[in-house]
């Protein structure tokens, strides 16, 4: 990049905090991520390049065109990658030339579409920057030049728009993360397991790849595969008595769970921004979706809209104090009706607080803790 605007100065904050000031500020350029994974102890730390504060690229390491192009095709599954490489070589110097002038060749050879290049490295980014999620980043300018929109049509993804797919993601983390705890935990063979495996592959990969030493998602990151996709596969190695996992002398600690039911998407952003530092926020835009929740999931406390489609606050609140799992979760209703009929109806049907939008951010905080100490 040339000419780089870059307004930002060093931050600390939440992921989505910090996504949302590079978006703010429109920034231009390059920064670096950091954070400390509680899990393992291990320093963290993933590149991003900006354009005018979407993300254009968001890598581990900063790779020369011709790496990470390879690597973006490995992901894409492509086959005969080393003859894709090579007609790329033939068309541009894949040595000096910009990543987008060697993905431009790269579509020639129609091997692939710029849609879904486009896709996989939005994928790419999403499955970074999850990692970061849980815990308090750095994000500091870097006085990097590094050519990176990657298509004429689009220009880089929004900062908005990743937070979104980690936030869906996370829903289907859960169905995991009580055998794996943590995408960077340490899986390890356990002893004499080897010596029990027939299937040759299932031993080559743990011989080569479960060290000890790496975590899920570096190992992950090493295949090229998405940790989503790889988790079922070490969940049944763990049931099958394989590998277990390691945590380090670190203490996992459990936060609070929180479940938002809303269907307007600026409330809950407020509401995860607002609660990300000291609860686990999970949110549903229905309460159907909601209820699936529950069923899969344990929560310690609701915060409900009144006024939803389908099934509204009020027989939501009055389907779940019929069931005993959930007759002493607390409820807290919030709704745009500042009205004394709608708090009655709420607390007959089992709400326990009643709040009016827009909610005050320390009110909200303040109301939880009196349920969650």
């Amino acid at each position: 990049m040339s000419d780089v605007t870059f307004l930002l100065q060093e931050q600390t904050g939440s992921l989505d905090r910090l996504l949302l000031e590079l978006k703010r500020q429109e920034c231009t350029g390059a920064v670096k991520l950091c954070t400390k994974v509680t899990e393992n102890g291990k320093e963290l730390e993933c590149f991003l390049l900006l354009n005018e504060g979407r993300i254009t690229l968001a890598e581990r390491s900063i790779f020369g065109s011709d790496r990470w192009v390879y690597r973006l095709l490995r992901y894409l599954k492509i086959k005969c990658i080393e003859q894709v490489m090579r007609y790329a070589a033939n068309r541009v110097d894949i040595g000096s030339s910009s990543p987008y002038e060697v993905l431009e060749a790269i579509v020639a050879t129609r091997v692939v579409t710029w849609e879904n290049l486009e896709k996989a490295i939005t994928d790419r980014t999403v499955i970074c920057l999850e990692q970061f999620a849980a815990y308090p980043c750095t994000v500091m300018p870097l006085p990097l030049e590094f050519d990176m929109n990657f298509a004429a049509t689009c220009q880089g993804t929004d900062c908005d728009v990743v937070w979104q797919k980690i936030e869906q993601r996370k829903h289907l983390w859960m169905n995991y993360l009580p055998t794996l705890h943590s995408v960077h935990a340490i899986p390890y063979i356990r002893e004499g397991a080897l010596s029990l495996i027939r299937h040759e592959p299932t031993k080559q990969h743990l011989q080569k790849f479960v060290d000890g030493q790496r975590s899920f998602a570096e190992i992950a990151e090493i295949l090229a595969k998405d940790p989503l996709l790889l988790a079922p596969l070490y969940v049944r190695w763990v049931k099958e008595g394989l590998i277990d996992f390691n945590f380090g002398s670190c203490k996992l600690e459990k936060l609070p769970v929180i479940l938002s039911v809303d269907d307007s998407p600026i409330v809950q952003t407020m509401i995860r921004r607002t609660l990300c530092e000291s609860y686990e926020v999970i949110c549903a835009n229905s309460a159907i979706e909601a209820l699936s929740i529950l069923h899969n999931h344990t929560v310690d406390l609701i915060l409900l809209d009144i006024t939803m489609p389908e099934i509204d606050g009020f027989e939501f609140c009055h389907t779940i104090r019929k069931m005993n799992k959930f007759k002493n979760t607390p409820v807290i209703m919030l709704t745009a009706k500042d009205g004394l009929i709608d708090q009655v109806r709420g607390r007959m049907v089992g709400a326990n607080h009643y709040l009016t939008k827009p909610v005050d951010r320390e009110e909200l905080l303040k109301t939880i803790k009196r349920y969650i100490p």
